[in-house]
């Protein structure tokens, strides 16, 4: 009888006693997981565990043989870029990179700085990695810092910005020339090309990636 009670106390303990197996998360890093179909501009994937930004790609169908992609990559902590043929059997595994969002404050010698929106903390910024986008970042402009390991390694700017015309060459009256353009400086001080007529004080929305003109603001 005894013996009856003891099996039956453990096996109702037992009951309440999950296997190891359930508590085992499985990781959530996809390594591997990016192949030359996923690739975007602006992308940040590791090669030799390091962050690497794809600045421009293009596919390549070929005939004969596997499709491939021309990728120029931008390493984001040496600067240097790369040019190198993927092949579609190739994958990549994504950068463990953080974003935040921050606004520009000021710019000190060759230094820009920018306050965290959330945590409201400084972090500086290097021209070599604001790189050929100085003319585009005006103080209290919003961007996203992209950090490796607690570093600013790269920043991106709004895709489409809405920005006044402050100089360009006047409409010539009765030009209605299809495909007529003519170069015009932004309020941020980048310059553009932009249809012969606009002019200056207009306000125009920009892509900004591309540094082309889309339409006259609304």
């Amino acid at each position: 009888m005894k013996a009856a009670l003891l099996l039956l106390s453990i096996s109702s303990v037992g009951a309440w006693i999950a296997p190891a197996s359930t508590f085992h998360r499985p990781s959530t890093t996809l390594y591997g997981s990016i192949a030359p179909k996923d690739f975007k501009t602006g992308l940040t994937i590791q090669i030799d565990g390091q962050p690497t930004k794809i600045v421009e790609f293009q596919h390549v169908k070929q005939a004969r043989g596997a499709a491939s992609t021309k990728t120029k990559f931008k390493n984001l902590i040496t600067g240097n870029t790369l040019q190198k043929t993927v092949q579609a059997s190739e994958t990549f595994d994504p950068a463990q990179i953080d974003r935040s969002d921050a606004q520009h404050t000021y710019r000190e010698n060759n230094n820009w700085f920018f306050m965290d929106s959330e945590t409201f903390d400084e972090k500086m910024v290097s021209d070599s990695i604001v790189d050929d986008r100085e003319d585009w970042i005006m103080e209290g402009m919003n961007v996203q810092l992209v950090e490796f390991e607690g570093k600013v390694i790269d920043l991106n700017l709004p895709s489409t910005m809405e920005l006044e015309v402050v100089q360009t060459d006047p409409n010539v009256k009765g030009n209605s020339a299809q495909g007529v353009t003519k170069p015009a400086t932004l309020e941020c001080g980048a310059t553009i090309m932009v249809p012969g007529f606009i002019e200056a004080g207009e306000k125009l929305l920009v892509d900004v990636p591309n540094k082309a003109y889309m339409s006259r603001a609304k």
